[in-house]
């Protein structure tokens, strides 16, 4: 378990090859990269060429609508702070 201050997603990059979970909290205003298209997706997007993109489109905490769909989401009532969500 890690809190805000620590790097949780290159700390579980750096850790993905042990069978160990990380469970890091994020701060809600970091922005994230998606990743970048492949070659063929570029170039079917860009005929005329040009570099490829070292990096996706952007994946803000704060803004929804740069999420995308959601593949999984629970909702749970607790006692003391009510309505919990969590999507992935």
């Amino acid at each position: 378990m890690l809190d805000a201050g620590y790097d949780a997603p290159r700390i579980a990059h750096l850790l993905g090859d042990l069978p160990v979970e990380i469970l890091g909290r994020l701060r809600s205003d970091r922005v994230m990269r998606r990743r970048a298209p492949s070659r063929e997706q570029f170039h079917l997007a860009n005929p005329k060429g040009g570099r490829p993109s070292k990096h996706g489109g952007e994946f803000v905490f704060g803004d929804p609508a740069t999420w995308g769909t959601e593949q999984a989401a629970t909702v749970t009532d607790t006692r003391l702070y009510g309505k919990a969500t969590a999507q992935a």
